[in-house]
């Protein structure tokens, strides 16, 4: 076993820190449960003896002597003792036979006294209870406690029994919800494993339970979709870069090389180094668009976030591009809401400017002579739509995603058509993602359709 299984089976565990709090709670509970029955059947017996003390001593003497030794001949003497003594302690009625010599008046104590149960001589617990009489002798009222005291017993095996089971139950769930935690921590440690090891395709164990481990496995592995979608974007650019610039640099070397050998005119030297000039171009281009894709990918603009109306961004971007599609026989068009003036989103003017403009760019490319471009704004309560549309080829239903990538060029230039570095689509999705923005593209019957999505600010 790793060591870092043995130090998770060895170290203390929460669960188990909760099972023992509860378990201390319930010997709690029950001992206050017990001291409560057990003080309430006791004050239920004091209170019938001051009742029945001040009942005696509101008589005469003679009728308290009388009473006294009446009730202590009747057969449940022997549970409701009653005694009369003198001032000095002397018996004179009641089957209680010794005075209280300690006990205060009105103040209820315990003794124990030999009594006769079913033939049988028994030393039974009493409770009792002295009161004064008008003329100095005590009036002593009696209750026996053996019933009180074998339900207390009979409570306390309850007690016990119901703590035991508590506490049996409580470790049983314990030891199971402690394999179950263990069991779903091996799983996760073991899919941690292996995407550490590179598959990155792999993803934490989530059983639909919606707990907390679920939640965090959750939110893990959004995270590790974000992480697996920038690795393939790095690695497809570090091909594409590899791809984009063996050509370019071919050339320069092979144009190079070439008039070195072949040629010793100035004017051949100086095409030769505008050629390689031009190449060079290209290649800082690439590099260039490279550089503002990871600017924007890393967040490095939202400092400068501020209120934008996108109408006159909008606006200027049309006003860019009006000559070119006039120049090629286009009609471009934009398409606002009586309210656009007041619509305002939160961003980087300067990238959303550059997102509109390479989709309008796109559009005018791909657009054949007399065509329509037409780039429209139309608000809800919580969102903004910006819809760039043209009557172009479209872009097919397997490739829509696949233009979102650097580098990639579509099937349109097999056509014929000049498709770029695969660099604007990619620079549009990055703005989109920093401005949590929805990008989708779709049919524009006929064309292609090119939405943004924005929160409404």
């Amino acid at each position: 076993m790793p060591a870092t299984n043995r130090t998770l089976w060895r170290s203390p565990s929460t669960i188990w820190l909760f099972l023992g709090l509860f378990v201390l709670a319930e010997i709690i509970l029950f001992c206050v449960v017990y001291w409560l029955i057990s003080n309430y059947l006791v004050q239920q017996v004091d209170e019938r003896l001051v009742r029945e003390a001040h009942q005696l001593i509101v008589r005469t003497p003679r009728d308290a002597y009388i009473n006294i030794d009446d009730r202590g001949k009747r057969e449940v003497a022997a549970i409701r003792p009653y005694g009369l003594f003198e001032q000095n302690g002397t018996h004179l009625a009641g089957n209680i036979i010794e005075a209280p010599p300690t006990a205060q008046d009105w103040k209820p104590y315990d003794y124990s006294q030999v009594v006769q149960i079913e033939h049988k001589f028994k030393r039974r617990p009493f409770r009792a209870i002295a009161a004064p009489l008008a003329n100095g002798q005590r009036a002593v009222v009696g209750q026996a406690m053996d019933e009180i005291e074998s339900f207390d017993k009979m409570l306390t095996h309850i007690v016990l029994g119901g703590l035991a089971f508590t506490i049996l139950l409580g470790l049983s769930y314990g030891a199971a919800l402690n394999s179950l935690s263990k069991r779903r921590i091996r799983a996760i440690s073991e899919a941690s494993r292996e995407i550490v090891a590179g598959r990155l395709e792999q993803r934490l164990p989530v059983r639909g339970s919606n707990d907390d481990m679920d939640r965090l496995a959750v939110v893990v592995n959004s995270m590790l979709d974000d992480i697996e979608r920038l690795v393939n974007e790095v690695r497809s650019v570090c091909a594409g870069i590899a791809h984009e610039l063996r050509t370019p640099m071919t050339r320069l070397r092979g144009g190079l090389e070439r008039v070195r050998r072949r040629s010793s005119d100035p004017d051949e030297y100086g095409t030769a180094i505008d050629d390689a000039i031009a190449q060079s171009d290209q290649v800082l281009v690439r590099f260039s668009a490279l550089l503002r894709i990871a600017e924007v990918e890393a967040h490095a603009r939202r400092a400068s976030f501020c209120r934008v109306p996108i109408a006159t961004v909008l606006r200027d971007v049309i006003e860019l591009y009006e000559p070119l599609a006039q120049e090629r026989a286009l009609h471009l068009s934009l398409d606002l809401c009586s309210d656009a003036e007041d619509i305002e989103l939160l961003g980087d003017p300067a990238l959303l400017f550059g997102a509109i403009k390479n989709l309008v760019d796109n559009s005018l490319k791909f657009t054949p002579v007399g065509g329509i471009v037409t780039v429209s704004l139309s608000p809800s309560d919580s969102a903004v739509l910006i819809e760039i549309s043209d009557t172009g080829p479209g872009i097919e239903l397997d490739e829509r995603q696949a233009v979102l990538r650097p580098f990639y060029r579509s099937k349109l230039h097999l056509e014929g058509f000049q498709t770029g570095h695969g660099l604007g689509l990619s620079l549009v999705a990055a703005i989109a993602r920093l401005h949590g923005a929805l990008l989708s593209i779709e049919d524009g019957t006929p064309g292609c359709s090119v939405k943004l999505c924005f929160a409404r600010v």
